[in-house]
């Protein structure tokens, strides 16, 4: 709206002074213009000479029928009589006039753009939109409802504006506020820098705001805690700073919020509580620190919480067991600690995972109710006692990750089960007995880490038929056992580390045949026999350490001839001959 200082009427001037070529209601310095304004005198001139021409007509018929009709004429010796009401001609009057006023409504509206579209035209200016944008926004538009990427209500007001993946570049500017009847701003995936306006905040009808992967930066305006009807909020890949505002929560319809990937610091707002209709909260790869509020066990809707990568503490609050639908809970790296206290008897978990915290007790025997879960990962705390026997239910389960703790005891059979394990990590604990020859049927089993335990006995052989193996790192064991040919028939075999057990027999004599090994290391065990002559076929292989073993023969030449990429060569403590110049 444009707005006025004085008496002086901004109104639209008398049709009179139209046809008085550059007449004024009121002087220039008298009024304060607005963008609206500046757009509008632009068109005044081609406005005022269309008016003038389309209208003349209509001026002419209105002064005719202005104009006092004679006087009765009477015939001599007529007498004179009153003459009656003119009724017909002031209807005909007042029908002209009416035509009049309509026929300048319809010409002002088809010149004149609209508020919104006067907003977007001002926000363009600090942004560089590419032409397929340029070439829709026109101004001699009525309204920007037709530009690309712009939508409009049945009142022609905009409502939505999408330029994601669009190449937009430059910066938002404060005109965003003037579009109170926005509902979706989605500016995602472009080159746009510069700060968050804080006028953002008056566009209180906004329900969906998306301006994720730019180049933000600066702190997330407290102002956007105004729009109390967001439902999804998309910040993430920029590099915003600062804290997370308390009002940006206070919102009982927010479901999606997305601020991951950023520099933001500070805690978690306790406001998260008042979210209680969300569904997703993704605050991953910050600074944040503090606790998790007690107060998220409110959002008793939540699905996915991903927290990892920050710097939180203290203790997992126990409200978490009010989150019975909760999905997806990731808060590895961060400075978690004590024990594991919430439950969920009524488990709908698919990836659970706590890794690098300071996590202790005990693993939840609970999780074997979470028969959906399809990655569970203690990697690196302090966790200590049994692995649950309940673990083998998890019918699901693709990722177990339980490596660098205090687990003890023997490995469970039952984990034999789980037939869609892929990567099984169980190493740097303190282990004990032998390995479960249920294993075996971990048909799609890829990596397999068990190093550094106190596991004993021979180590199953019908492991090594697993046809998916590309990782198995059993070092620092006190393993016994032959490998068997079959081994050298993995066509995905990349890592195989058996060093310090007492492994015996002779290396597999095709071993690197059918695969492209790219480390293998069997020092100091009791091997035998000559070293594979096609060890280095695949042509990738850049560790080959054979030392502290009893094999004997010639070094085959290949080794010098196929093994260019070999950065680490140890036969050392051998009864081998031959030159490897």
């Amino acid at each position: 709206m444009v707005t006025a200082t004085g008496n002086c009427d901004l109104q639209p001037p008398p049709l009179s002074a139209l046809a008085q070529k550059g007449s004024r209601r009121c002087p220039p310095h008298s009024r304060t213009a607005t963008p609206e304004l500046k757009l509008q005198r632009s068109l005044s001139l081609s406005l005022s000479l269309s008016l003038s021409l389309s209208l003349s007509p209509w001026m002419l018929l209105l002064r005719i029928s202005a104009a006092p009709s004679p006087g009765p004429i009477r015939s001599p010796g007529q007498e004179l009589r009153p003459r009656a009401p003119g009724l017909r001609r002031d209807k005909m009057r007042l029908a002209l006039w009416h035509w009049f006023f309509l026929l300048c409504a319809l010409v002002s509206s088809s010149w004149s753009l609209s508020s919104d579209g006067l907003a977007l035209l001002a926000l363009s200016k600090n942004l560089t939109l590419p032409s397929n944008v340029t070439s829709s926004w026109n101004a001699s538009n009525a309204t920007p409802c037709k530009w690309y990427g712009v939508g409009c209500n049945k009142r022609n007001r905009v409502v939505s504006l999408d330029l994601s993946s669009s190449e937009v570049s430059g910066s938002i500017g404060s005109e965003i506020g003037l579009l109170k009847y926005l509902h979706v701003l989605n500016l995602s995936a472009n080159n746009i820098s510069g700060l968050i306006p804080p006028e953002l905040g008056n566009c209180s009808m906004l329900q969906q705001l998306d301006l994720s992967q730019n180049f933000l930066s600066g702190k997330i305006p407290a102002s956007v805690g105004n729009l109390k009807k967001l439902v999804w909020l998309s910040l993430h890949y920029n590099s915003l700073t600062g804290t997370i505002p308390e009002e940006l929560f206070k919102n009982q319809f927010m479901e999606h919020v997305y601020l991951h990937y950023n520099q933001l610091s500070g805690s978690i707002p306790v406001s998260v509580g008042e979210m209680t209709s969300l569904t997703a909260l993704w605050l991953h790869e910050n600074m944040l620190s503090g606790v998790l509020p007690a107060s998220i066990g409110n959002c008793t809707k939540l699905e996915d919480l991903y927290l990892y990568e920050n710097q939180l503490s203290g203790s997992l609050p126990e409200t978490l067991s009010r989150i019975k639908g909760l999905r997806n809970f990731d808060a590895t790296t961060n400075g978690f600690t004590g024990e594991i206290t919430f439950t969920f008897e009524n488990c709908k978990l698919e990836i659970f995972s706590l890794s690098f915290n300071n996590i202790k007790g005990e693993i939840p025997s609970w999780l074997g109710n979470c028969r959906s879960l399809t990655q569970l990962g203690f990697v690196n705390n302090s966790l200590s006692g049994k692995i649950p026997t309940s673990l083998g239910l998890l019918s699901n389960l693709t990722y177990l990750l339980l490596s660098q703790n205090s687990l003890s005891g023997p490995i469970p059979t039952e984990i034999g089960d789980c037939q869609l394990l892929q990567w099984l990590e169980l190493d740097a604990n303190k282990l004990e007995g032998t390995v479960p020859k249920e294993f075996a049927n971990l048909r799609i089993l890829s990596k397999l880490f068990l190093f550094k335990n106190r596991l004993v006995g021979e180590f199953p052989e019908n492991i090594w038929s697993i046809p998916n193996l590309e990782s198995v790192l059993i070092y620092s064991n006190s393993f016994t056992g032959k490998l068997p040919a079959v081994l050298a028939e993995l066509k995905s075999l990349q890592n195989i580390t058996l060093f310090d057990n007492f492994f015996t027999g002779v290396i597999p004599p095709k071993l690197g045949l059918n695969s492209r090994l790219v480390h293998i290391d069997f020092t100091n065990n009791s091997f035998v026999g000559g070293i594979p002559p096609n060890i280095c076929s695949g042509k990738r292989l850049r560790i080959l350490d054979l030392g502290l073993n009893h094999l004997s023969g010639s070094i085959p030449p290949s080794i010098v001839t196929d093994c260019a990429s070999l950065e680490r060569l140890v036969l050392r403590d051998n009864n081998l001959s031959g030159s490897i110049m």
